[in-house]
């Protein structure tokens, strides 16, 4: 049975483990986002899985671009840190990680980049 709950993501954590987390474009939201992966991979049973899709300025993005996207989006209180994919890969076994870019509504040619993650919490 699929339950989804709404909770302080830094803090929450249900009576029993897991079996799945989802970030639906949070971790841009979540001032410690740290805590908040942190807080998933604990309450997650061993194999477990951690899903995350969210903006992405990489820091292999071109200096310009890069900080257009940080501009645009810290406008509507989203920040983009280029830190959320090597933490995600560092503490969990990647299933599958991709970078990817999608259109802006109303925005002809613009093409905003994002990252789609998934990885298994590791046997103790």
């Amino acid at each position: 049975m699929a339950v989804t709950v709404e909770a302080d993501a830094t803090s929450y954590r249900p009576a029993q483990p897991v079996d799945c987390v989802y970030f639906s474009y949070a971790l841009t939201m979540i001032p410690d986002w740290r805590a908040a992966v942190d807080n998933a991979l604990a309450m997650l049973r061993p194999g477990g899985l951690l899903g995350a899709v969210d903006f992405y300025a990489a820091p292999h993005h071109a200096g310009r671009a890069r900080s257009f996207w940080r501009r645009w989006f810290r406008h509507d209180g989203v920040h983009l840190d280029p830190g959320h994919l090597p933490y995600l890969l560092e503490h969990t076994e990647p299933v599958c990680c991709e970078e990817r870019r999608a259109g802006v509504p109303y925005l002809p040619g613009l093409r905003v980049p994002y990252y789609l993650f998934i990885g298994r919490k590791p046997a103790p």
